[in-house]
């Protein structure tokens, strides 16, 4: 058995036993007045929605006086003026990939993960029809210029018409070979272009469906189309790093830009047709004369982006572009940034409490921890100094600090009051994913993908000493007393941090997640097909929770009494546990994602969870 420096674990059994881990007074359950912004649709069992999720493109109404959004939860209308969101239109638990919204504002569509294709009434937001020819995720979307027809193409290859206004089917082709990544109505309407996996381009006969033109050229998927406003000319642009113009009527290539040096991910006409915008995979945009070829400005982003996420204003005055969570608005002719629309979030990968209840901490696939007010669910403070994926997050007991870890191989100590980044934890090899202070916040353990548990002190930095494993180490937990740690490899393992010795292996568990019940007797983790608890000191197996996670479990976390545990499970599904009967009291759905992480609040009346749709939802588990 390994065994540590015996001076190390000396000072790890000072810095447990030389103060008594004062016993903490959970606060009276809040009264809430959250933002109504966190209000919009919420599912059944929820009370507020922290993020709107990832943006995958938006649309202008033809009159300019709204827009929607395209996110990962659904379609989001707002009033182009204010910024003011008018509506969420969602299935709460399909992943939206795509959408558009008809030129006169009374209907929005969206395509989503599991093929299907939804369209409401944006006056009443009553859902008008649910298409199902897809056979799997729907990657475009459009409405004809007058409205009448909705287009959508899938990943199957497929493309399919339809009547707007009564959902009747009116031809399909099934004529790609690859999927379709963007499509297009001609300004006129007779025309539609599709843009495939493979670089190839088609124009199509709207009437007949005859194909009138192909386009070969770029060497890798095109990304997004669009057609000059007098139909003459088609853009595309690909991940071959070239924008290229086209003559619609000969199908020949008649100029190539290949200034961005990577990916181009977008591209738009002006309205009055003389200006192209191009925009690439790190957010820089470009814009193009389209008589002469010349390079007229570049403007940067400060993301990198997803989806067809670049457009002009239908009055051309402004530069309106998506990246994962912002919107920026641009002056067309100064280059300057008007104004941002915030509010939207990457894949959320971990969700805390704060101890005192008043913060919410997450983080997210955009490499940046947040805090958000749990009172009000407003937005309170963006940390800006991991460079890649944020996979936990934790609060000190005392809630004044928070640490994060990041596929950046790093630990980092945020300041909760100041936003102030206090120090960073450097000597992880690999993905760090999982972050924890042990119960008097005097330690930080991490652990990751060079398969080592590494303790810090929390006060100086110092780091301490490793706990070696033969495999990743997916989660970490500390004992209510301090004195062990749990760890998650493929099985679970048990430290005492005293002697610095394993106490012992337990059996093999696969899952993600793992924590000590509060009085510290029993150990929970997630499984492939249900949750599962062990008791510290013996062994076996003392009782599988199975059923109602729809497959594998993600987190787990127990309530504060003891009572009860949650389940993040991969189907987008938190499942409550009560622990005395080992029966599920409650599942909740509502994410349009997996959920990777749970959390309750101190009083145990709220269970925060967050999922790869971008979002945490709030859950009133307030049972008796």
């Amino acid at each position: 058995m390994f065994t540590l420096a015996k001076r190390t674990f000396l000072f790890l059994g000072f810095l447990i036993f030389s103060g008594s881990i004062a016993c903490q007074h959970l606060p009276e359950p809040l009264e809430t007045d959250y933002d109504p912004s966190t209000q919009f649709n919420l599912p059944k069992g929820s009370k507020a929605r922290l993020g709107k999720g990832t943006i995958h493109g938006f649309e202008y109404t033809a009159d300019g006086t709204r827009f929607a959004v395209f996110s990962s939860i659904g379609v989001w209308l707002y009033d182009a003026v204010t910024l003011q969101e008018l509506s969420l239109f969602t299935r709460h638990t399909d992943y939206v990939y795509s959408g558009s919204i008809s030129p006169d504002g009374t209907k929005v569509a969206a395509g989503f993960y599991r093929g299907t294709v939804c369209i409401w009434d944006t006056t009443t937001s009553e859902l008008l029809y649910t298409l199902k020819e897809h056979k799997l995720m729907v990657t475009a979307i459009t409405f004809s210029p007058d409205g009448t027809i909705l287009a959508t193409a899938g990943h199957d290859g497929h493309l399919h018409l339809w009547h707007a206004t009564t959902g009747e089917h009116l031809k399909g082709s099934t004529k790609h070979t690859k999927p379709i990544l963007s499509i297009r109505f001609s300004p006129d309407g007779k025309m539609l272009a599709t843009a495939t996996k493979d670089g190839t381009v088609y124009l199509w006969d709207v009437q007949t469906g005859s194909t009138l033109n192909t386009m070969k050229g770029h060497d890798s998927d095109v990304n997004s189309i669009d057609f000059s406003p007098d139909g003459r000319i088609l853009a595309t642009c690909s991940n071959d790093g070239t924008v290229r113009l086209w003559d619609t009527s000969t199908g020949k290539n008649l100029t190539t830009f290949s200034d961005h040096g990577t990916w181009v991910r977008s591209v738009r006409f002006s309205p009055d047709g003389d200006t192209l915008a191009s925009q690439s995979f790190g957010g820089k945009i470009l814009l193009w004369n389209v008589n002469t070829s010349e390079l007229l400005k570049t403007l940067d982003d400060d993301l990198f982006h997803y989806g067809e996420g670049i457009c002009f204003s239908p009055d051309g005055v402004t530069i309106t572009a998506a990246n994962h969570t912002n919107i920026n608005f641009w002056d067309s002719i100064t280059g300057e940034l008007l104004r941002t629309l915030r509010g939207y979030t990457t894949m959320m990968r971990s969700v805390d409490f704060s101890p005192d209840g008043q913060k919410i901490a997450t983080g997210s696939e955009d490499g940046r921890p947040r805090l958000w007010d749990a009172v009000t669910g407003r937005l309170h403070t963006i940390f800006y100094r991991h460079i890649s994926r944020v996979r936990s997050v934790h609060f000190s007991p005392d809630s004044k600090i928070l640490v994060s870890s990041s596929d950046d191989r790093k630990v980092q100590l945020w300041d909760v009051e100041t936003g102030v980044l206090i120090r960073t934890l450097i000597g992880h090899k690999n993905i760090v994913l999982c972050v924890r202070f042990s119960p008097d916040g005097r330690l930080i353990a991490s652990s990751g993908w060079d398969t080592t548990v590494r303790l810090w002190d929390a006060t100086t930095g110092e780091h301490l000493t490793i706990l070696p494993h033969d495999k990743i180490v997916s989660s970490v937990s500390f004992s209510p007393d301090g004195q062990k740690i749990v760890t998650h490899t493929n099985k679970l393992q048990l430290w005492n941090l005293i002697t610095g010795r394993r106490s012992r292996f337990m059996s093999n568990s696969l899952g993600y997640g793992v924590s000590f019940a509060p009085n510290g007797r029993t150990i929970v983790t997630g499984g492939h097909n249900g949750v599962l608890l062990r008791p510290v000191g013996r062994i076996g197996l003392t009782k599988t929770l199975a059923g109602a996670t729809g497959g594998w479990v993600r987190d787990v976390s127990f309530s504060p009494d003891g009572r009860t545990v949650a389940s993040a499970n991969r189907d987008g599904n938190v499942t409550v546990w009560h622990i005395s009967d080992s029966n599920a009291i409650v599942s909740f759905a509502g994410h349009s994602s997996n959920v990777n992480e749970v959390s309750f609040s101190p009083d145990g009346h709220t269970i925060a969870s967050a999922s790869g749709d971008g979002t945490v939802l709030l859950w009133d588990v307030k049972l008796d």
